[in-house]
Order: C-alpha cells, then structure tokens, then sequence
C-alpha cells in the first residue's frame, strides 16, 4: 500500500527488501531527508527502485502520494541538489521512461591548476617531439573525477556519516534535536552557540595524486627519457625514471616506466590486451592493444574509462562506463564469468568498489561470483597476501558492513575467511552473527557521529586526556581515526568466533601449554596473520579490542553503572591545576579533595570504579573506545534477542525494546563520561612516582629479587590510581607500611 507509513526500499546489498521504518520514513515530519536511503542517483534512483505499482502511484498527478512527495521534493530540493527531469511523473519524460545515455566526450572534468599544468606540459613534449602518441590517463583517476563532477554530485547523497556527517533538514541549524540527545547532554556544560551545525553533506571524493598515462604505440621509458630530454633541453629540472620491470604477481603485466612530475607520481604504461590460462590469474599472452581491448580486459566498466590528454576530452570504449557510474552499478566490460575466471580476484575487488562507492552489483555480476568455479578458482589461482589486502581495503571502505554483507550473500565468506576443520560446520553461522554484530556497531558509531554523546567529542577528549599527559594522537575519537574504526570493523565482525572458541578453550588449555609458541596462537591470530596475512600488529590489537570489549562487558554487568552513576551525581572530578598544568586537582561536590588522606566513602567508592576501569584501559590503550563501543552494540544485539519482563506483586510490565536499548545506551553513556571526569583518559601512560632503584635502594632496602618486587611496583600503581595528584611522601609511606618486612 503506498499510501501506509512502510513501504519496502530495495537495498543495493542484499537480495530482500527491508522495512523503511527500520531506517527513515520517508514522509514523516521529523525525518532526515538528506539521510534516508537514496543510494546512487538521489530521488530519481530512489523511485527508480520501486515496483511498478508504487511508480504508477506516485506518476498519477493530483494522488495523495503524489502530493505529498512533491511537497517533500520541493522541500528536500533546498538541501540536495535535484535535477528537474527526475522530478518530472508525468508526460512523455516520466520516470517510467529511461534516460538516453549521453556520449562521454560531453562530460566535463574539472582539472586542477596543477593538473592543467601537467598535461599542457605532455601535449606540448608529445607535439615537438614529433610523436604521434596519444595520452590518455586511465583507471580510478577517470573514475573518480567524474564521480566528484558537477552532474554526479548533483545526483548523488552519501550516507557515509563517519566522512560527511548528518544535515537534519527539518530543523534550522540553531536548534538541537533534543529528542535524540543522550543521558550525558546532562553533564556537557553549555554548548558554543557559534560552533558550525552544517555538514557537508555531499559525496567526498579523493582527488589521487598517483595517475596511470597509458600509450598507444611506445614503451613507458621511451617515453619518459623523451620527456626527460625535453625537459632538460629547455633548461628544466630533470626526474629520474624507476622501471617496473614485468611481475604478473603483482599484477604487472607489461614494463612500467614511474616518474615525479611536479607533486605527481606518473606511471607511463601501453595500452594492453591479454589473454589467461585456465590455472593461473597470470596472462599467458600479454601485447600492446588498442584502446577498445584495453577496455575490455578490465575488471569493470567505471575502471575502463579514459580521460584523452591530446583531445581533452573523456573516451568510454565498453559504452556502458558512464551510465555504470550514472546508475551506481558495478558490472564487467565481457561477461562476468570470462571476467571473474580470467582473474578471480575480480570478485574482491568487485565488493571492494561496490563498498567503497556504495554501488550495487549487477545481477549478471551477482550470479557470476556466487559461481562455484569462481570461488574454486579464487581459492587455487589468488595468493592469500592479495585477498587479505582487498579484505583490508574493503573494511576501509564506505560501507565496510555492505561488503561483508555481499561476502556472506555470495558465498565467498568461507573462501576469504577459511576457519578451523572444527568451526566449518557452522561457520556461516559465525558469520552471519559477526555480520550483525559489525553493523549494529558501525550504526551506532553513526548515531555517535550524527549525535555525539560526550565521551564522542574531540574536544572534550582531549581535555579529558590533558590530566595524563596525552595529547591529541593519544585521545583521538573514532569519528577521527580511520585506523581505529578499521581495526573495530575486524574486531566486531569475529568477535562471534573469538566468543565461541573462548567457551571451548578450558578443556584444551593444558593440551595448548605443551604446543609450540606459534601453536599456541588463537584462532582470531591465526586467521588474521596465517590466512590474510594481515600484519601481527594489526591482529594483536584487533584481539585487544575484543579483550577489552569484555572487560567492559563484566564492569558493567557487575554493577559499575552504579558506580559511574554517584561519580557523576558527586561530582568526583580528577583535572589538572588551571595554573599548573602538570599538577593533578581533586574535587567532590565542588570542594577540593586530598587524596592522600581523603576517607569520605563516596569518594573512596569513586576511587574503587577508578582503579577497575584503569585495569581494563591500561591494556587496550588509545583503542578503549573501540572496544567500549564493540562492548555496548554486544549488549544492543543481545537485547534485541532477548523479551524481558518484569513481575511486579503479579503485574507484568513488559519493556519496549527501545525502553531496553535505551537504557543500555544511558548505562555506557553515564560509565564513559564518569571514566572521562575521574582524569583516566591516557592512564596507560602514567608514570611510577619513584622508580625500581630508588625503591631498593631507599625505600624497601630489605627487598629480595624476584616475583615479590613486581608485586611492589604493581602496588605503587594501584595506589596512584587510587590516589590521583597523591604525594610522593604518601606512596612512600603506604609501600612501608604494605610490605614491612623489606622496610
């Protein structure tokens, strides 16, 4: 029924259709139009996607349907940039009627002065030469020039909110939603009324600095030696040339010649055609092509896109590169199974630019890399380093959640993410828990970015982490930190592994202690490291993260939300001296403490949830707030399993499941912001007051080598945790007093 308040919207990632509800009404008075679900061509590619009753109904002039979407596009206009035509439901150019393609030398690239520059300085080489080449830059250059064009960004909304945040176009900008601000905006203070509420919300795009020229009838190095010996004849700083010598296992089919050019790294290649072998993603055959079968032996059509430097002008030799881009599709320039078979690590890089430009995949291109031969091929032909390098660039990607989505749909997850003989059984379980857990967590750090609680603002962080010494490196928010939110992505989307394999590991851990060291590894190590190759840094942390997500998970089960509670309703504040930024202050109530003598309870209550957060933060370090955020969407995603109810002298009241996920949300608001005032943002920084030789020498003279001294100084820092800004008199008198045999 259109005229119902839920109509089904076609998401670009999965075979179903999904609620609107669960996302924006599109019709509702306090709903986000420039964050509602227009994926690729605005509202023209949103009623695109409908049925063709839905379309019929809203191209009826003078329905309710139509009114009403009139009104809200002529409203919605003043904030996204809508081209008249796709507005138009009537007449001949309704929408029911497709839009020609345009030839692709109408389209305009905007080139920069630096860009101007450089290829003025190629035409002008190429001209008094006497070569008869022709320059045209290729790939992802092309690609995402005219994605950042006038006309596509006109057509196109992002719902990236970690890059472009959110424009509440039913309010002015003054005003704050206040029915979406949490708990904390209690404890914020006053808000600068001078600070900017209005994002850009338009589609960011990456202007690249590397550029692949490709040429029609010469070598790279013969033609960078020729521009080099221009350049050196008109008195001009020469570039050196590092040669690529061919290494098809890194994808390098042909000899590339590499040069700087002013600030750009140029790689001078030939037009190529290739032909592949049934058991390697390695040409058998590889010459100098045309620029047609260039094209053509692309992975997609928006990556076979030239920009011609002599004519100025754009080439799409598949025909379909623009219209691809148009619609937000991601399809091949020959049939995707001879495409995916030809190199299967295609399919990645198709769910990497799928993800990365929040396209979708064709259909043709859905049913080719679902193909059993493509995933046997996948496993046998593509070496794990390149398949753990496209996992990593896809959860760097805009839509992280909609590239593992499409892994899951495809049937590749297994292929990619190659389990245990003993979790193969229900491994597409894991998964599939992994893929709700990874998007309830990065919806929620959207929800932070669009509202931030307190413990979400860069400011305050860093004022947060001046009483430890830390600056801005140290107290970054995820929001800011692209590295972080990659590593929570790995984190979430196995923590469902790491959880299963922790509840089975007591019986086997004295079996584990007789294995050799890199036996003893997890499996979350053992997949990331052995079977994606990714860095062992990167998985030590990514363990942490879980680590710490469960650490939080029990203080907060364990009754620390109390904790948090009294701290904030105290008062209790740990903050450097306005006057001495080296030196610690203590509070309660407004009135200063003295932390070493201090025995009021609530205080010392205070001191107690200090020292069991600090435990959980000194391990994980800057990542705290990945893994307090992976802890908080755990417990969203268990409450929205869960029916509880509460029998009150033989009432039931049932809680609402936004009652529960509220008060979830209230609970880790009013924890992070208690850990924020008690000064332990950088505690893993903080440094002993007295150090291991004055404590033998001076303090504890009497002290034996061994376990014990770790004890000693494990109690020193318990102590100044307890005791923030404490005196090094008072340490010193409580470490006699603890260990007194060594006094």
């Amino acid at each position: 029924n259109p005229l119902s308040t839920t109509f089904d919207v076609r998401f670009p990632y999965a075979d179903e259709r999904v609620p609107a509800r669960a996302h924006y009404n599109l019709f509702e008075s306090g709903g986000n139009p420039a964050s509602f679900s227009i994926y690729s061509n605005g509202i023209a590619g949103l009623m695109n996607s409908f049925d063709p009753d839905m379309k019929r109904t809203f191209a009826t002039p003078g329905s309710p349907v139509h009114s009403r979407f009139a009104s809200f596009a002529s409203f919605t206009s003043q904030f996204i940039n809508i081209p008249e035509d796709s507005l138009d439901t009537g007449g001949s150019n309704g929408m029911n009627q497709s839009r020609p393609g345009r030839d692709a030398s109408a389209i305009e690239i905007d080139l920069t002065e630096e860009e101007e520059e450089l290829f003025d300085l190629l035409r002008t080489v190429t001209t008094e030469c006497g070569m008869k080449s022709t320059l045209r830059v290729a790939g992802g250059w092309v690609r995402d020039k005219i994605l950042a064009s006038k006309e596509f960004k006109q057509n196109r909304v992002s719902l990236d909110l970690l890059e472009t945040g959110v424009l509440d176009a039913t309010k002015p900008p003054e005003v704050e939603d206040e029915a979406m601000n949490r708990i904390t905006s209690k404890f914020k203070g006053a808000s600068n009324p001078n600070a900017s509420k209005s994002p850009d919300n338009s589609l960011s795009v990456t202007v690249p600095v590397d550029i692949d020229i490709a040429l029609d009838d010469k070598l790279g190095r013969e033609f960078a030696d020729e521009l080099n010996q221009w350049l050196s004849d008109h008195g001009r700083e020469t570039h050196s040339v590092g040669v690529v010598l061919k290494n098809p296992e890194k994808s390098k089919h042909l000899e590339t010649a590499t040069m700087r050019v002013n600030n750009y790294w140029i790689d001078f290649v030939n037009l190529r055609a290739e032909e592949y072998t049934s058991d390697s993603r390695i040409p058998d055959l590889m010459r100098i092509g045309t620029p047609e079968e260039d094209s053509l032996r692309r992975d997609l059509t928006i990556n076979s896109l030239f920009y011609n430097i002599n004519e100025g002008i754009v080439e799409d030799m598949t025909g379909r590169g623009i219209d691809d881009l148009r619609r937000g599709v991601v399809s091949t320039p020959l049939p995707p199974l001879t495409t995916l078979l030809d190199d299967p690590l295609r399919v990645l890089r198709s769910v990497r630019f799928a993800a990365r430009l929040r396209f979708t995949m064709s259909e043709e291109l859905k049913t080719a890399a679902a193909d059993e031969r493509v995933k046997a091929a996948l496993e046998q032909k593509v070496s794990r380093e390149r398949v753990g390098s496209e996992v990593d660039l896809m959860l760097k990607s805009r839509d992280p959640v909609g590239a593992m989505r499409l892994l899951v749909i495809l049937g590749l997850i297994n292929t990619v993410f190659p389990l245990p003989q003993k979790f193969v059984t229900n491994g597409s379980d894991l998964f599939q828990e992994g893929l709700t857990l990874l998007s309830a967590t990065h919806g929620h750090l959207c929800d932070c970015k669009a509202n931030p609680p307190m413990w979400c603002e860069a400011k305050r962080a860093l004022q947060a982490g001046a009483v430890n010494g830390v600056g801005k490196e140290e107290t970054r928010v995820l929001m800011e930190d692209e590295d972080a939110r990659r590593l929570l992505w790995y984190a979430a989307f196995l923590k469902p592994l790491k959880s299963r394999t922790t509840s089975s590991n007591d019986d086997a851990e004295a079996e584990t202690r007789k294995k050799p060291r890199k036996a003893k590894r997890s499996v979350i190590l053992r997949l990331l490291v052995d079977e994606l190759k990714r860095p062992i840094r990167d998985a030590d942390q990514v363990e942490k993260i879980m680590n710490a997500a469960d650490s939080f998970t029990k203080l907060v089960s364990m009754g620390s939300d109390i904790s948090a509670l009294s701290v904030l309703l105290s008062g209790a504040q740990v903050m450097h001296d306005s006057e001495n930024r080296s030196k610690i202050v203590c509070s309660m109530n407004k009135k200063a403490v003295e932390p070493d003598t201090e025995d009021d309870p609530v205080w010392l209550h205070c001191m107690e949830f200090r020292r069991n957060c600090a435990e959980a933060l000194r391990r994980i370090g800057p990542l705290w707030r990945a893994a307090f955020i992976l802890s908080l969407c755990e417990q969203l995603m268990d409450a929205g399993n869960d029916e509880l109810e509460y029998t009150i002298e033989g009432d039931v009241i049932e809680q609402t499941h936004e009652e529960i996920v509220s008060g979830i949300m209230n609970k880790y608001d009013v924890f992070a912001a208690a850990m924020m005032q008690l000064g332990l943002i950088g505690i893993w920084t903080q440094q002993p007051l007295v150090n291991g030789g004055e404590i033998k020498n001076s303090i504890l003279t009497r002290i034996p080598e061994g376990p014990v001294f770790r004890d000693v100084m494990d109690e020193q820092t318990e102590w100044m945790t307890t005791h923030p800004g404490g005196s090094k008199e008072g340490l010193i008198e409580h470490l006699r007093a603890t260990f007194p045999a060594f006094a």
